[in-house]
């Protein structure tokens, strides 16, 4: 099935080798200024992009997860300390509650999700909840699927929402978890590993964002997977994966909030 989606072109970051002193010249969307050797480009405008393509594998989840999401929306509290939200390791942390304690937290994963949908979905996933920070994770878009991305992409795809939210909450920091390895995707252990090393370097100079690896933790002296951390799946964290993040996670959280 064909459909048309409306997706915007946005001119986000780029790194600069030369020095210069601060500046602030306006480009077609926004402005640009230095920033510690870095040209940082500021959005203040988008370019809307006619774009046709089966849009399927982007409405997959529309009915199911999603409409459960919408459906809690209307019954919950929309005052919270964190959001979290992204794909299915989000959405199976059943002890978040429990875990994030005294946090008020909410959950708004969604089994499969990939960040494509997850900007299509965007108003469903955050609906009117005002939160005072998030927790982002995703990693199907580097899942070993015939639609994967590349890292790069995925990257200007995280980099899209970062900005978006700002926009959007521009007083809640934006709290970005790496990328686990596991063994279920170990083919895609090169890509994972570009990733989250392109997002650890963006975080260091993207105001509001921390990268939190949560990644090393589960991983023996010599950079292999323990499995004991995940389920049979070999790709999902089990309780015992959940709390080293939360070990790694909460304190950041609590610092953050004062609580």
């Amino acid at each position: 099935m064909k459909r048309l989606a409306v997706f915007v072109v946005v001119l986000l970051a780029c790194a600069s080798c030369c020095g210069g002193k601060p500046a602030t010249k306006p480009t077609g969307v926004g402005a640009v200024e230095q920033h510690e050797g870095r040209d940082v480009y500021h959005i203040s405008a988008s370019l809307p992009v006619d774009y046709t393509e089966d849009m399927e594998w982007m409405l997959r989840y529309d009915k199911s997860d999603v409409e459960e999401l919408r459906q809690r929306a209307a019954t919950e509290d929309k005052e919270c300390d964190v959001l979290f939200f992204g794909s299915s390791s989000i959405r199976l942390w059943k002890s978040l509650q429990e875990d994030m304690s005294p946090l008020k937290v909410v959950n708004r994963g969604y089994g499969g999700a990939m960040l494509r949908d997850i900007h299509y979905n965007y108003e469903t996933v955050l609906a009117e909840y005002r939160p005072k920070a998030f927790v982002f994770y995703c990693d199907n878009d580097l899942g070993g699927f015939e639609r994967d991305l590349q890292p790069t992409q995925l990257f200007d795809l995280y980099r899209l929402l970062v900005e978006r939210l700002k926009a959007d909450y521009p007083d809640c920091p934006i709290y970005i978890l790496s990328i686990k390895f596991n063994e279920n995707r170990v083919a895609k252990r090169k890509d994972h590993r570009l990733f989250n090393t392109l997002m650890e370097d963006y975080a260091k100079w993207a105001d509001g964002v921390t990268f939190v690896d949560v990644n090393s933790p589960l991983l023996r002296a010599d950079g292999s997977v323990d499995n004991g951390y995940f389920e049979s799946d070999l790709l999902h964290v089990n309780r015992k994966g959940y709390a080293v993040w939360t070990s790694v996670l909460k304190p950041m959280l609590r610092a953050q909030l004062g609580k």
